[in-house]
C-alpha cells in the first residue's frame, strides 16, 4: 500500500477501505468520525482539528486488523500490546508521527459501550447514537467533546435505527436504561451541551436545543432495569464511573 497520508481524516479513509477490503469487521470512533459524518457545512465553532484516528475492531478480530494495519506501513507499540492487547492496542504512523487506538470489542473509558455486532456502518463509522455515546459517556468533559456531541446532534435528526443515518434514540435508551452511572454522566453531559447551545447561530441553536431535548425525553422515559434503579437508591454517594487516563480523540 501507499505510505499514509498526512490528511488526518483522508487517511483515516484509506485505513478503512483496506480494512473493509479484507472483510475485517471495523470502524472508524472519535473525532474524525465525527468528521467523516459531515453531510452538511459546519460552523466555524463547531468544526476542529483532529491529531490521531480511533478504531474499534470486533472482538477475535485483532489479529487480522494488525495484519491490515502493518500492511497500511503501521508500527505495533509491542510493550503496549503485550499489557493491554486484550482490550486496546496502539498503533504508530512514523512518518507522520501519529497514534492509532485500536479498541477491540468495547469503548471503555468513563463507562462501557459494549460495540459487538454494531461494526456494519456503511460510513466506515460507528452509527451516530454510539458516537454520541462516546461523547455522553465522558465526565471531565472537556472542549472538543462538547464540539464533537453539538456537531453530531446538529449534522443528524433523532428517531429509531432503523430510520438510517439518524441518532437513534433506541439505542441511546437501551444503553442508559440499563446503567444508572451511565444514564447520570450522559444526562450531566446533556446538561452542558444545553448551556453550550445557545452559543450556535440563533437557527442552530433552536434546531440543535430541540434535539438535544429530543435525547433527553427519550433516555428519562425509557424502561429502567432492575440494577439501574438498585444503583439509583444509592445515586451519586458512591462514584459510578472510571476516570481514564485520556479521553478518546
Amino acid at each position: 500500500m501507499n505510505a499514509a497520508a498526512s490528511d488526518v481524516v483522508g487517511e483515516a479513509i484509506r485505513v478503512i477501505a483496506a480494512v473493509d477490503a479484507t472483510g475485517v469487521p471495523a470502524r472508524v470512533l472519535g473525532g474524525v468520525a465525527v468528521a467523516l459524518h459531515e453531510h452538511h457545512p459546519l460552523p466555524a465553532s463547531l468544526t476542529r482539528t483532529y491529531a490521531d484516528i480511533d478504531v474499534v475492531v470486533e472482538a477475535g478480530q485483532e489479529g487480522a486488523l494488525r495484519s491490515v494495519l502493518e500492511g497500511a506501513g503501521y508500527e505495533a507499540d509491542r510493550k503496549f500490546n503485550a499489557l493491554y492487547g486484550y482490550k486496546r492496542q496502539l498503533y504508530w504512523d512514523r512518518t507522520n508521527e501519529r497514534q492509532l487506538d485500536v479498541f477491540i470489542g468495547r469503548f471503555a473509558m468513563c463507562h462501557e459501550l459494549d460495540l459487538r455486532g454494531r461494526l456494519a456502518d456503511p460510513s466506515g463509522t460507528l452509527s451516530p447514537a454510539d458516537l454520541l455515546l462516546t461523547k455522553l459517556q465522558v465526565v471531565e468533559v472537556n472542549a472538543k467533546d462538547v464540539v464533537d456531541a453539538l456537531a453530531l446532534i446538529d449534522l443528524h435528526t433523532v428517531g429509531l435505527e432503523t430510520d438510517g443515518d439518524v441518532i437513534g434514540l433506541d439505542r441511546l435508551a437501551a444503553v442508559t436504561g440499563a446503567d444508572w452511572g451511565w444514564f447520570t454522566t450522559a444526562s450531566d453531559m446533556l446538561d452542558r451541551l444545553e448551556s453550550s447551545a445557545p452559543t450556535l447561530d440563533p437557527e442552530r441553536a433552536v434546531t440543535v436545543a430541540a434535539r438535544i431535548a429530543d435525547i433527553r425525553a427519550a433516555i428519562v422515559g425509557a424502561p429502567k432495569s432492575l440494577r439501574w434503579r438498585a444503583r439509583a437508591r444509592i445515586g451519586r454517594r458512591m462514584p459510578w464511573y472510571e476516570l481514564p487516563e485520556e479521553h478518546v480523540r
